[in-house]
């Protein structure tokens, strides 16, 4: 391997690393009982790394216009994704030819992902990373074996946590934790929306059920 090639392998891991520590300390440090459930599925996750590479879609460039505030875990977590947007993977899980969410949602939404079982950090116990969605972009009823935890780290959104239950307005810094295979929903704002996303139980990658297909 080259030394150039060589040192951008390990320039990735240490950002990837940086991260981690970063997601590490919020969900071990949060007093929320939700979140603490989670704190397992980070113990030695260090040792199993991949090259995911890096992949750049248009909707996160609206995070580069947010200034986060460095002095909180939430506002650094916002902060290392901005400043390594670039040489972070970013995905999406459907693709139009699922026909189960609409344009705009495909437009307007994207994550990273750093512990799951496709990488960088491999696990079958823990998928986590951060997801960015545009300004007024619904996610429509869904749910997936999975528990799950959404920490906003930046914008705000209306949920819905449960079949018939009305829209609560959440606002950054503020967590949703959706029990396992119950539906959710939200809408974004005015603004755009990041959160920290954590899921564990059942299979990681599965794709989420809908109430319904787009027509």
């Amino acid at each position: 391997m080259a030394i150039e090639e060589a040192a951008g392998v390990s320039g990735t891991r240490s950002i990837h690393s940086e991260i981690l520590s970063t997601m590490k300390r919020m969900v071990t440090e949060s007093e929320n009982s939700h979140v603490r459930k989670f704190e397992d599925g980070f113990r030695g996750i260090q040792k199993r790394w991949c090259d995911v590479g890096s992949r750049v879609l248009p909707v996160t460039g609206l995070i580069s216009e947010i200034e986060p505030d460095i002095w909180t875990f939430s506002g650094k977590l916002l902060s290392q994704f901005i400043t390594y947007r670039e040489s972070l993977f970013w995905e999406q899980t459907y693709s139009k030819a699922d026909r189960v969410v609409g344009d705009a949602l495909l437009a307007g939404y994207a994550f990273s992902e750093i512990t799951g079982q496709r990488g960088p950090f491999i696990s079958d116990q823990l998928r986590s990373g951060v997801g960015v969605w545009g300004p007024n972009v619904e996610y429509p009823l869904h749910w997936h074996d999975a528990e799950e935890i959404y920490w906003i780290l930046h914008g705000s959104a209306r949920f819905q946590v449960g079949r018939g239950q009305p829209r609560s307005f959440r606002k950054s810094g503020e967590i949703v934790f959706v029990p396992c295979s119950v539906p959710h929903s939200f809408e974004t704002c005015d603004e755009p929306l990041v959160m920290f996303y954590l899921w564990q139980g059942g299979n990681l990658r599965q794709i989420s059920e809908f109430e319904k297909n787009i027509s």
